[in-house]
This record gives structure tokens, sequence and C-alpha cells, in this order.
């Protein structure tokens, strides 16, 4: 299981050396407002998930640049919204002609580091999350994308056939994300070929548990951010055990 952490490429480096499981489960958790050198950290090795920072503080222009880094990194240059959409759609070379332009090329492949970005999603509230993906989702078709799991996914429905969906992302309140609708949802993402991600993940017995789910690929914690000194080196430690009983917890 991976830890991602929210330092930079510089401090990432530094842990992976430092630390004996950084080389094999360190990864970097990128935000809004810690997005930079994103295609170096893809390049070094580091498996990247991208978060939206909505937990926090959503900010709709500063997640619009987000995409466009993200873009620039991935393809060298910021898209235009048919390019965006274009894995969802195809026009034949003769429309394209009428309209007096060649089709565009087919983009690259994904990074093979980079992991997942989550949707925009509403905390707790899966109702408006499943809105909200349904709303930005076909604008960002041309990435890896991580779908919100809130309190209640199961009532509102997990679009499990979106074409690039791929991960599910463990969100919503405690309660419910170390409930057995939570691991319910996880383990059908995971027979589906999904990744799956916890979010807020902060302490030994939460790590533990992840890890007795079978099915939980990486987690993130802001513990590990705002104490990496500390913390990130047990962290590290923990995630790179096999497995836990639930009889341990």
């Amino acid at each position: 299981m991976l830890l991602l952490n929210g330092g930079g490429l510089r401090t990432l480096k530094r842990c992976r050396e430092q630390y004996p499981a950084g080389a094999t489960h360190l990864g970097r958790l990128a935000r809004p407002r810690c997005i930079g050198q994103l295609r170096e950290t893809l390049d070094a090795g580091f498996p990247v998930g991208i978060d939206n920072d909505a937990f926090c503080r959503w900010d709709l222009k500063a997640f619009a640049q987000q995409v466009c880094h993200i873009e620039r990194a991935l393809f060298g240059r910021v898209l235009s919204v048919w390019e965006r959409v274009s894995p969802l759609v195809t026009v034949p070379d003769e429309s394209w002609a009428l309209l007096g332009r060649t089709a565009p090329e087919p983009l690259a492949a994904w990074h093979p580091n980079l992991l997942w970005m989550t949707a925009p999603d509403v905390p707790f509230d899966a109702r408006a999350t499943l809105q909200s993906f349904l709303d930005w989702s076909p604008l960002l078709a041309h990435l890896p994308m991580a779908y919100c799991v809130q309190d209640g996914a199961r009532r509102a429905g997990i679009p499990w056939d979106w074409p690039n969906l791929t991960c599910l992302f463990m969100a919503g309140s405690t309660e419910y994300k170390l409930g057995p609708e939570m691991a319910a949802i996880c383990r059908e993402g995971k027979e589906r070929g999904l990744l799956i991600h916890g979010g807020r993940v902060n302490s030994r017995r939460r790590i533990r548990y992840m890890l007795s789910l079978g099915v939980v690929d990486s987690i993130d914690g802001t513990g590990f951010d705002l104490y990496r000194d500390t913390h990130l080196e047990w962290g590290l430690r923990e995630v790179s055990a096999t497995n836990y009983q639930l009889s341990m917890l």
C-alpha cells in the first residue's frame, strides 16, 4: 500500500532516501495549492494522486488552473475543450472536412505514474457529489478520474461505467468510511478493476484497518504532511506491512 504525501519533489526525494520503506511505498498527493513540478515528480518515479481540495477549501479558479497544469505536464500544452471531450465521441473525418479542419491527433497515454485525479465532490453528500461528477466528468474525460465515495453512496449510485473512472476515493464521514457499506463498495470497485484510495488516514489503527480490507492501494493523511519528520517513517513502515486481520484492531 502506498502512502501519498503532500511534500514537494525535493522533500519526497529526501524521504525516499532516508526511510527504508520510502523506495517502494512513498508517493505524492498533489493539490491545487501544491501542484508544482508535477512532470518532474512523475518522471522521478513517484506515484501521484491529485486531489481537488474540496474537503479543505474548494476553489473553482484554483481547480481550473490545476487542470491546465496537469495538461501541460502530460501533453505539453493546455488542451481545447474538444480535445478534453474527444475520448467520449467520434467525429468522422468527412465531418471535420466540412468544417474546414482536420481531426486532432489522439492524445498521448497518461504518464504511468499518474494514479488518478479526483473529480469535484461535495463532502458528506453522495447525491450532490454524483451531480457534481456528472457536471464535470465530460470536461475531465481525458484524465484518469477518481470518484469520491460519500455518505449514502449506495443509494445515490456509483458511476461504475464511466469510461475513464480509475479509482474510488474513500471520503465521507469517519463513521461511514469505516462502516460496512463503504467496505462493500470498495470491494466491488476492486472487482471491477479500480484503484482504491483511503483519505484522512492518520493513525496506526486506521492504517491497519485499511490494510485489513485487502483492497486499498493507497492512503493519505494530513498528519504525515504536518509532522513529516516525526510521523512519516512509522507511517511508511505501517503501510509496508502485508496485511492485518480485523481481530488485531
